[in-house]
């Protein structure tokens, strides 16, 4: 029989300095008018401007806003003709006295690399390496449980309904059909009447916001948006393509990229107070530009401040270039791991790689991650790498977080994410105990961050299994640091209890299970005591 192989090629944007979209493309800076100034003051200061300046209210954009900077003013976006002085025009306008800061209008970029592709068009979610890694993935080298511990967070929740995720991206494919029931509706406004039915500013935003148009058309034209929506949340166990980490969360798309993956501050800018003022719960920003922007920084604080969390990649460059809004304090950083647990160096196989530095709070899974491709809703052979991806996923988990728990405050979410985050698993020569600026405070794991209680909870016992895998003897070395009544349980990667063993207290013991009749597949061995419970994952052949 003939297998369908399908070649995907797929060229993404990797992150680099800051520059116009285009030649030719208007001048545009970012401008936050001073309180008391007026409408009629901002208009002649413009009109006696050395160039033609038309400006766009950002975070006013109707007579009742929904968009409001946590600054006192008013932001604008200025844009001027291409042929003007720039440098003319921002000396005049910074030094006009009527705002509080001018800026140029940065441009930034998706934060994804890949490769050409083959692969046959079937579906598994044995591809899904960041999930469940079995050692067994065929792109590049792995490392058996080097991975994020998704399988064993659906054991707990796999989502809700009422938490929304907002992807700042190229869009996505609205009619795929893992999309099926999943995007967010602003139930406010009725559909493709040209009116703005909740006086928001915005006309039909009915699933959405196309930043880059102004529009309500979010289809993606890139790719890029399509892979990052799907990573967060493709619907799970529907027999279909892949698994998101989140299964039931609603998506808000809001398109901030156009089909060259680079877009302006000003639209990101935008959709963060979009997505806050709409509901969202996370925003997952997989994009960047390496330029500070004030505008980006009180856009980034406003979700802060509304407890919403902002979840962001450290880019591709491989070194320590910070970009936004990653470098942004109240955003949580992430960088990428490879399937062998080590910082992606080499993006499939390319001279890209994951950037560090002292802004990083933790790494995930970000190398040859299949997911969902934009032209089609069939197509599953769509692999791309990079520290978009990874940010993905960890915006997987922090739904995930919001599901389960929804009272956390955004600083409680953050640091369920980073105390359970796996420490030293990486390199030896990267991977230092505690923080450090290559892995932050470690791969993410979400089955902990489930379980914890918002503190990297002491280290009471430390428990060990071999051999792992095995084909069915188990030999279990138990050290606690004080003598302490015990419970041994083996369950299977659904939560169920197979095994159960209670012992007296004590503070060394070695034990040897024969468990030959257990199909084979990934189980679970807990270790529980009075105040604190560790598990260790066997894989049985």
């Amino acid at each position: 029989m003939l297998t369908k192989l399908v070649t995907l090629i797929f060229v993404a944007a990797v992150a680099a300095p800051c520059m116009l979209l285009a030649r030719g493309a208007p001048l545009r800076f970012l401008a936050l008018a001073k309180k008391e100034i007026s409408d009629e003051t901002l208009a002649v200061t413009l009109r006696a401007a050395p160039h033609k300046v038309m400006a766009m209210r950002l975070t006013s954009r109707s007579a009742s806003p929904v968009l409001r900077t946590k600054a006192s003013g008013v932001l604008f976006l200025l844009k001027a003709d291409a042929n003007a002085n720039a440098t003319e025009l921002l000396a005049y306008l910074m030094h006009s006295n009527i705002f509080e800061y001018v800026e140029t209008d940065h441009v930034g970029h998706a934060a994804a690399v890949t490769q050409p592709v083959v692969f046959p068009l079937d579906p598994f979610f044995s591809r899904q390496w960041s999930h469940h890694n079995d050692g067994s993935f065929a792109l590049s080298v792995a490392t058996f449980d080097a991975d994020a511990d998704i399988a064993e967070a659906w054991t707990t929740t796999s989502g809700s309904a009422a938490v929304i995720v907002a992807v700042l991206d190229s869009g996505i494919k609205t009619d795929h059909r893992e999309f099926d029931g999943r995007l967010w509706r602003n139930t406010h406004e009725i559909p493709d009447n040209q009116k703005d039915d909740d006086g928001n500013g915005y006309v039909d935003d009915v699933n959405g916001w196309n930043f880059v148009a102004d529009n309500p058309a979010i289809e993606d034209d890139a790719g890029h948006g399509t892979h990052i929506a799907g990573i967060v949340g493709a619907t799970g166990n529907n027999h279909v393509g892949y698994a998101g980490v989140d299964w039931h969360c609603k998506l808000m798309a809001l398109k901030v990229l156009d089909e060259g993956l680079q877009g302006y501050y000003s639209d990101w800018v935008a959709a963060i107070y979009y997505a806050v003022d709409h509901g969202a719960s996370i925003i997952n920003l997989s994009v960047g530009g390496d330029a500070y922007s004030k505008a980006l920084d009180d856009a980034v604080q406003y979700a802060w401040d509304r407890n919403v969390l902002i979840v962001a990649s450290m880019q591709n460059l491989n070194n320590e270039t910070v970009f936004y809004p990653a470098g942004h304090a109240h955003a949580l950083a992430v960088g990428s791991t490879d399937a062998n647990d080590h910082r992606s160096e080499s993006f499939a196989g390319t001279l890209y790689g994951s950037n560090y530095g002292e802004h990083l709070d933790v790494v995930a899974p970000g190398n040859y991650i299949y997911g969902l491709y934009h032209l089609s809703d069939t197509v599953y052979s769509m692999v791309l790498s990079g520290t978009s991806q990874a940010a993905a996923l960890v915006s997987g988990i922090a739904s995930l977080l919001r599901a389960q728990h929804p009272d956390l405050t955004v600083e409680q979410l953050e640091q369920r994410i980073e105390t359970t985050a796996e420490d030293g698993v990486g390199k030896e020569t990267e991977d230092s105990p505690g923080w450090d600026r290559f892995y932050g405070y470690g791969r993410v794991n979400a089955a902990l961050a489930l379980h914890a209680d918002g503190a990297r909870p002491p280290v009471e016992h430390s428990l060990q299994i071999f051999p792992n895998p095995s084909g069915g003897l188990l030999r279990v070395v138990l050290d606690q640091k004080v003598a302490l009544r015990f419970t041994l349980e083996l369950c299977d990667s659904m939560g169920r209890l197979i095994f159960r063993d209670d012992h007296d207290a004590t503070r060394r013991i070695e034990l040897t299970y024969g468990f030959d009749e257990l199909p084979p597949g990934l189980y679970l061995l807990y270790v529980r005591n009075e105040n604190t419970r560790a598990v260790v994952k066997w894989l049985k052949y």
